[in-house]
Formats: structure tokens, C-alpha cells, sequence
């Protein structure tokens, strides 16, 4: 794409990597975006698992595709398990107040309740939303959630992400060979659709404290 050429976007750009790094760049960047934050600073997993696949489909990357789901499942779920024990060891250190932005310390009683009340499909709707993704098994950790739950739900999560995205770029890819020009703006549609409940639940909220104040 004219506009990604060169620059910031090339760094992240999924043909770039694949072209300096490979499948192993790929496969840690997907590691490093929930286990060690990077998902704050780059939250373009979707693109990447999205792309990968539509490059795997030309057979520019030259795997069957479900070595490469599996590949990038164990990716992510290791990720995960990272950003989990990382947040049980830090928790105590980063949610200390509400001042803040992402490690306030009343995210960890919401969270341990959310968690409670929606199972499996916090994990599993988690992993679609940007940033979230990041932090859903961080607070988990902090909040002393069930390792074992944890261990299952988070699987579940990796299978759905990596299972849906990466075969959809797959058989894109195999249809439609030029879509990788336009892969990043289906990205953000989808980004835009998973993003609404959550975009939704602060306008409601930002709403009701102005109300409240009135």
C-alpha cells in the first residue's frame, strides 16, 4: 500500500518481516504483544495472524497452513502464560492506585468479577480487542484467577483468534491474491466491529457520570 511505504508502517509491515525475519519473527512478535506489553505500543496482532495467512495462501510463505495455525496458537497461548505470571509477580507493584491509565487497582476487583461471571467468553472475546488482549491475562494473574481455568480459557481464547484469522487470510489469499494490498483497512473494519461493545460501554459510562454531576 502507497501510504504504508517506508518509514514507521514498513518496520511492521507483515512482508517486511516475513522477508527480513521469517516465520520465527512472526511467531515471537505474537509472543512478545501480550507477554511483555508490546500490545500498548503495537497493537497489530489481528494484521499480523490476518496476514500471515493471505501469505501463506500465495504461498509466499511456504507452510501448510495448519502447521501455521499451530504454530502461532502456541504462540500466543505461551505469550498469555507470560503475561499471566508477569502479572501475578508485578501485580502488588503496578496496581498500586487509580491515577494510572491501564494498571488502576479497581481493574483487578472488576476483572476477578468479570472473569467470574463470564467464563470462558472473556477470553475468548478479549483476544479480538486490541490493547485488551494485553491486558486480560496480566490482570488475571494480578487478581489471582484460577491458574487452572486460566490455562483452559486462554487455550480456548488462542484457538478461536488464531483459528479464525489466520484462515481467512488463507483462503483470501488463495482467491484473491492482491488482497494483501488492502489487508490492513479489512484489519481495521474488523478492529472497528470487535471494538464496539467496548467503545460503547465508555460512552454510556462517560454519560452517566455527566449525568450524575448535573
Amino acid at each position: 500500500m502507497a501510504i504504508l511505504e517506508g518509514g514507521f508502517w514498513d518496520a511492521f509491515n507483515v512482508h517486511t518481516i516475513i522477508e527480513w525475519g521469517g516465520l520465527l519473527l512472526v511467531l515471537v512478535i505474537i509472543y512478545i504483544e501480550t507477554g511483555f506489553f508490546l500490545g500498548f505500543v503495537v497493537p497489530g496482532g489481528d494484521y499480523m495472524l490476518f496476514a500471515a495467512g493471505i501469505f501463506c495462501g500465495t504461498q509466499y510463505l511456504e507452510l501448510p497452513v495448519f502447521w501455521l495455525v499451530v504454530l502461532l496458537v502456541l504462540a500466543s497461548y505461551l505469550g498469555d502464560l507470560t503475561g499471566y505470571f508477569r502479572g501475578k509477580w508485578l501485580g502488588g507493584k503496578l496496581f498500586t492506585d487509580n491515577k494510572s491509565r491501564f494498571f488502576k487497582i479497581e481493574y483487578l476487583k472488576k476483572g476477578k468479577k468479570f472473569y467470574d461471571r463470564y467464563g470462558m467468553r472473556a477470553f475468548i472475546l478479549g483476544r479480538f480487542l486490541p490493547v485488551i488482549r494485553t491486558l486480560v491475562p496480566m490482570i488475571a494473574g494480578a487478581s489471582a484467577f484460577s491458574f487452572r481455568k486460566f490455562l483452559f480459557f486462554d487455550a480456548m481464547g488462542a484457538i478461536a483468534w488464531v483459528g479464525s484469522l489466520v484462515p481467512l487470510g488463507y483462503f483470501l489469499g488463495k482467491a484473491y491474491p492482491g488482497i494483501i494490498d488492502y489487508s490492513l483497512y479489512i484489519l481495521l473494519l474488523f478492529a472497528a466491529i470487535a471494538s464496539y461493545p467496548v467503545i460503547r460501554m465508555l460512552f454510556f459510562k462517560t454519560k452517566k457520570r455527566m449525568t450524575k454531576k448535573k
